[in-house]
C-alpha cells in the first residue's frame, strides 16, 4: 500500500508540479527584469502607468522570443468578458494548418464578420494574448470575430504572416453561409503588427479584386520600416525611444527577425503599406494611435496619406497612453471600443 502511494505521489509530482515549476521559470525568463524611468509615468494616465510597470521593457527579443511564447500560452482566457460561443478551428493555409479562434455574440445571428490579427512584432503573440481584445470587440460591436494564429518569425519570416492572413480572409469569404454572415462584407482589424497585417491584406484584396473588405481597423500600426533609420521620417521613434513599453531597440530587432533573409524588401508595400504607390479605393479606415508610442507618427502619416487619396478615414490619437494600451483596461481603451463601434455602424 505504501509503495502504491509512493508511486502515486511520484506520478502527481511528475505530471502536475514539475510542469508548474517549469512554467514559472519560463515565465520569469520571458518577462525578465522590468526597468522603466519613473519620470515617464508623470505623462501617463493611471492605468497606463500600471501597464508600463508590468510590461516594460522587452528589448531582448531575439534571445527570448521562445520563452515569451511559452509564457504567453499560459495566459488565462479573459472569461470575465462574456460572449456567446467560442470555437477553435484549423483551416488549410499556404504553409500548413492555420489555427483560428471564432468568437460569436450571445445574440443569434446572422452576424457581420471581422477578421482580427494579433500584435507581437511578427515574432510573438497569439489568439490567446489577444483573447480579451477579441471578446471585447464581440461584446461592444455585435460582430463575429475570427482571430488568426498566423505563422511567426524568425522560423517563418516575411511573407509567411501575410500569406496566412490573406488565406484566412479568403477562406472566410468562401464560408459566409457556414459562418452565418450578415453580408459578404468583411472587416479586417489588428493591433500593432496585426494592424500592419490588416492594412496589407486590405491592399492585397484591392489588387486581387477579392475578397470584399469593407472596412479596416488599425490600432497603433507599424506601416513603414520600423528599424533605426525610421526616425528620419518619424520623430516619435526618437522621442519615445525608451521608457514607454515599446523601445526603439526592440523595434529594430523585431524588424530584423521579421525580414530575415529578405532585408532587400523592407520598402515593399507588403512590408510597409505606406510605401504603396496607389492607395486610392481602399476600404474605409479607423486608425488609432497612442500619444507615447514610437510608432505614433507612422500611423498618423498613413491616415493622412489615405485621406489624401480620397479614402474616408477616422483617425484618433489617444492621449496619455503607450503602445499596446488596448491590452489593459483604461479610459482610453473604453473610448477606443466606443469609437470602433460607432465607426462600424456608420455608412461611410
Amino acid at each position: 500500500m505504501k509503495q502504491t502511494l509512493k508511486w502515486i505521489g511520484i506520478v502527481l509530482v511528475s505530471i502536475v508540479l514539475l510542469p508548474l515549476v517549469a512554467i514559472f521559470f519560463i515565465y520569469k525568463k520571458a518577462v525578465g527584469k522590468r526597468e522603466y524611468d519613473p519620470k515617464v509615468l508623470d505623462n501617463l494616465e493611471e492605468a497606463a502607468q500600471d501597464y508600463v510597470k508590468k510590461t516594460a521593457p522587452l528589448s531582448d527579443v531575439d534571445s527570448r522570443y521562445k520563452y515569451i511564447r511559452l509564457a504567453e500560452k499560459a495566459l488565462p482566457a479573459a472569461k470575465d468578458i462574456e460572449v456567446g460561443e467560442i470555437e477553435n478551428k484549423k483551416i488549410d493555409g499556404p504553409g500548413g494548418k492555420i489555427s483560428l479562434r471564432i468568437y460569436s455574440p450571445e445574440a443569434d445571428g446572422p452576424y457581420p464578420l471581422m477578421v482580427y490579427f494579433h500584435g507581437g512584432g511578427f515574432v510573438t503573440g497569439s489568439v490567446q494574448t489577444t483573447d480579451g481584445i477579441a471578446r471585447k470587440l464581440v461584446q461592444t460591436t455585435g460582430y463575429r470575430v475570427i482571430s488568426v494564429d498566423y505563422r511567426l518569425a524568425p522560423e517563418n519570416p516575411f511573407p509567411a504572416a501575410i500569406e496566412d492572413a490573406y488565406a484566412t480572409v479568403a477562406w472566410v469569404s468562401k464560408h459566409l453561409t457556414s459562418l452565418r454572415a450578415k453580408s459578404k462584407d468583411i472587416v479586417v482589424a489588428g493591433d500593432s503588427a496585426g494592424g500592419n497585417i490588416a492594412a496589407v491584406v486590405a491592399q492585397l484584396a484591392k489588387s486581387k479584386g477579392t475578397p470584399n473588405i469593407s472596412k479596416q481597423i488599425l490600432l497603433y500600426p507599424p506601416v513603414d520600416i520600423f528599424s533605426r533609420d525610421a526616425s528620419v521620417l518619424y520623430p516619435s521613434m526618437d522621442e519615445f525611444a525608451e521608457g514607454y513599453v515599446l523601445t526603439k531597440e526592440s523595434l529594430d530587432k523585431y524588424f530584423k527577425l521579421y525580414l530575415s533573409g529578405a532585408g532587400d524588401r523592407k520598402y515593399d508595400p507588403l512590408v510597409a503599406p505606406i510605401r504603396s504607390k496607389d492607395i486610392s479605393d481602399l476600404p474605409v479606415a479607423f486608425v488609432a494611435t497612442a500619444e507615447y508610442d514610437p510608432l505614433r507618427d507612422q500611423g498618423e502619416a498613413y491616415a493622412e496619406k489615405l485621406k489624401d487619396a480620397g479614402v474616408p478615414v477616422y483617425a484618433k490619437r489617444l492621449e496619455k497612453v503607450t503602445h499596446g494600451f488596448m491590452s489593459t483596461p483604461s479610459a482610453a481603451t473604453d473610448e477606443t471600443y466606443e469609437l470602433i463601434s460607432e465607426f462600424l455602424q456608420e455608412k461611410l
